[in-house]
């Protein structure tokens, strides 16, 4: 027969395991939290971080207006074509409280991201800087752009070089900055008026040839702009027989704009959120016809918009742009290659994208969402997705 093992025998081996256990525990333990504080991750961890949706390596998103009426429920129908076609980012125009909607739709799709798009500069309809005409940027002309349209009539820009139009610039931004789950705050119009218009844009809109700077279009001749610039050279740009072929005072207001961008991007990282920006084109392209250095902005996505049709030009000066804009920004932030959808076919959205990327965008954006439901281009998108970050 095998050795009886009575309770006295049973008491003193469940003793010994309960002591082995006791130490197996502290020192299960114990290794945990060494192996947390070298920065390693405990089981759980690794599993959720792959649960966990990966970045996409080309980044693919759209432009467009919120739906102001629509319910979370309503949105995340919405969405439900673009998230198919792989376009993770949703670049949404309107009030904080109509964006958080989104932010709250966004929750469906697994690595869905809500940016906030908010005009900058250019502010039409804006009742709080409707009170405040002193804040609005004034033409060479002496003309200030509350009373004035340069070109349209919801052109109404401010002036970078007017405190008070900074500021409140700046608490807009803030505004969005504190919705819980934003991706960024998304700046446009962040710039002056056009004092050069695309071709297209001169031949069949405005019907206008612009062989120069007109004086009606140049924009930054705000009185404090005269003075801040009086105070460093001696002279008002004014005085100028051609003030816009004086480099003094194109970097002047370059850098009241990048002043202000750079002040809204301290004040938004501060608070945990990341800044991008729809710019002008290549960076000769926006530092000569809207006065826009975005190289020298420290935001986290620049998202250069690279509408070809506007200026007359075919695919090929999409990746001429987008060159050139990658050579300058040295990767300091995520280049994303806008495109203008409305005037490209479904295949020559796909080679505009492709090429894009060719030439070293890290990311595309589409405008606007709305017209990529029409024909097949839609299609496009999902082809580029399949290739960049499916395989």
């Amino acid at each position: 027969m095998g050795k009886y093992i009575g309770h006295t025998d049973t008491r003193k081996t469940t003793n010994n395991i309960q002591h082995t256990m006791k130490h197996l525990f502290t020192f299960t333990l114990a290794a945990a939290l060494l192996c947390s504080a070298a920065g390693f991750p405990a089981q759980g961890g690794e599993r959720k971080k792959k649960d966990e949706p990966q970045p996409q390596k080309i980044a693919l998103g759209v432009w467009d207006d919120v739906d102001k009426d629509a319910t979370v429920e309503e949105i995340i129908e919405w969405m439900a074509p673009f998230d198919r076609a792989g376009i993770k980012n949703y670049y949404m125009c309107g009030t904080p409280e109509q964006t958080a909607r989104y932010i709250e739709a966004a929750k469906a799709y697994p690595g869905a991201k809500i940016h906030a798009w908010m005009f900058s500069m250019n502010a039409p309809g804006d009742s709080v800087a409707y009170q405040h005409p002193e804040w609005f940027d004034v033409n060479r002309l002496g003309n200030n752009s509350l009373e004035y349209d340069p070109y349209v009539k919801h052109y109404k820009w401010l002036s970078p070089s007017s405190p008070g139009a900074r500021q409140h610039v700046k608490e807009k931004a803030a505004a969005l900055a504190a919705l819980d789950g934003l991706a960024s705050v998304h700046l446009d119009f962040i710039r002056y008026n056009d004092a050069l218009l695309g071709r297209k844009l001169q031949r069949d809109k405005f019907h206008i040839e612009q062989d120069s700077y007109r004086a009606e279009y140049d924009f930054g001749y705000h009185p404090e702009a005269i003075e801040k610039f009086k105070a460093i050279f001696g002279y008002s740009p004014l005085e100028l027989k051609h003030p816009w072929l004086s480099p003094e005072w194109l970097q002047f207001r370059l850098n009241e704009v990048s002043s202000l961008v750079n002040e809204i991007v301290a004040e938004t990282h501060a608070a945990g959120k990341q800044v991008s920006a729809a710019v002008f084109p290549y960076p000769t392209r926006a530092r000569m016809t809207v006065y826009q250095d975005w190289p020298a902005w420290d935001i986290d996505i620049v998202c250069p918009m690279n509408y070809n049709s506007f200026y007359l030009e075919g695919i090929d000066w999409i990746g001429f742009s987008v060159e050139n804009g990658v050579r300058e920004t040295q990767g300091k932030n995520l280049y994303v290659s806008g495109l203008f959808v409305p005037d490209l076919s479904a295949e020559e959205l796909y080679q505009a994208a492709k090429l894009s990327i060719e030439k070293g965008a890290k990311g595309v954006n589409f405008f606007n969402a709305r017209s990529l439901l029409r024909g097949d281009k839609l299609k496009a998108v999902e082809r580029i997705n399949q290739e960049c970050n499916l395989q």
